[in-house]
């Protein structure tokens, strides 16, 4: 069953002259995707499709959150070993904000979650963090051996600035110096044909 039916199954009906599949598919199509529908709130429902009803629009963004919640409980407390697992902890969430925000995981030696922890919230295109502030957070804990940071771009590319090189390379360098290992650093965007809904410094090499 695609994306659009199990759409439609929430809304159970569509709007005059359109199906509830129809309308599905244009709302998933109006997001971009599915990773688009983390950004979905009753208000823009109602806004983007108008007679659609606030108690239908209030059901599907409900069911959405659900979902991620499901997915970050899920994930929580396991393997933080690669990108993709970064990206099914952190990307549902951090899809949904409309301002940069850095998260550091903080890992043990098997690369499993100890805890996750909010660093800092920017605009719609920056945010302002220094390396002191994420090593900050694993130097609070004995058992911390590795961590990962997590950034999103609102605008859905994850390609990194040149700014988000820079950042990377002197937190890189400064984990070395207080002996943390610096697993990755991964920034959220949303997929596409022939792009993937992350980037990862460490599969691109710099890490």
């Amino acid at each position: 069953m695609g994306a659009a039916e199990l759409l439609a199954i929430l809304l159970r009906t569509g709007l005059p002259g359109k199906s509830a599949v129809e309308l599905a598919a244009e709302i998933l199509g109006s997001r971009e995707g599915l990773g688009g529908l983390a950004r979905i709130t009753p208000k823009s429902l109602k806004k983007d499709f108008k007679g659609l009803g606030l108690a239908k629009a209030c059901q599907v963004a409900a069911a959405i959150e659900l979902g991620r919640r499901v997915g970050v409980a899920e994930v929580s407390g396991g393997l933080m070993d690669t990108p993709a697992r970064v990206e099914e902890l952190m990307g549902p969430e951090l899809r949904r904000k409309d301002r940069e925000e850095v998260w550091v995981l903080l890992l043990n030696t098997k690369l499993r979650l100890l805890r996750r922890a909010q660093v800092s919230r920017g605009s719609v295109n920056e945010t302002a963090v220094q390396p002191q502030e994420i090593l900050r957070e694993a130097l609070g804990s004995e058992a911390v051996y590795a961590l990962v940071v997590v950034h999103n771009h609102p605008s859905g590319d994850p390609a990194p600035s040149p700014a988000d090189l820079d950042f990377t390379r002197r937190l890189r360098d400064g984990a070395k110096t207080v002996g943390v290992v610096l697993q990755d650093h991964v920034i959220i965007g949303v997929a596409r044909e022939g792009r993937a809904g992350y980037y990862s410094f460490k599969e691109a090499g710099y890490l």
